[in-house]
């Protein structure tokens, strides 16, 4: 992958994870701006070395194709760790007083961040892009309908 594409997508990731962070801090969220820019960019960074690495894989299979049966590649793995250990990550966000809980979309927000941030790595800009867009409309207007409609 050149240079100028991997900038690409961490550049990419630090604004989808700015832009939902921010929102999480004008509202003094347990986690805001900055910790929505690491998540989104640890999770494309380990996208981008899952990319890399398959594509060194099949690279050193096309230079020795009896290879072929022992180099084992499992794609998913990587981002499939990053989506459960940031599960663990957006606990701590999550608090329980007073017989109600509270960080639960703040968690959401983590997790779904380190979701965007593995498109990001992958190269799915559209789908990265048009789920952050999602995300803000739906912390910006379903939280203006539930402060109208809904009491807590």
């Amino acid at each position: 992958m050149p240079l100028s594409e991997i900038i690409l997508r961490l550049i990419l990731a630090v604004i989808i994870g700015g832009a939902i962070g921010f929102e999480r801090e004008s509202h003094n969220r347990p986690a805001g701006f900055r910790t929505h820019i690491l998540v989104a960019l640890g999770a494309t960074i380990i996208s981008i070395i899952q990319v890399q690495m398959f594509d060194e894989a099949m690279n050193l299979i096309k230079e020795k194709p009896e290879l072929v049966n022992v180099i084992k590649i499992d794609f998913g793995r990587l981002g499939a760790q990053v989506v459960s250990g940031i599960g663990f990550l957006g606990a701590g966000t999550i608090i329980h007083k007073r017989g109600s809980i509270e960080g639960l979309t703040t968690a959401a927000t983590l997790w779904v961040v380190g979701c965007l941030g593995l498109a990001v790595g992958l190269g799915y800009y559209t789908v990265s892009i048009l789920g952050t867009i999602a995300v803000i409309l739906i912390l910006v207007i379903l939280k203006r309908f539930e402060d109208k409609f809904i009491n807590k």
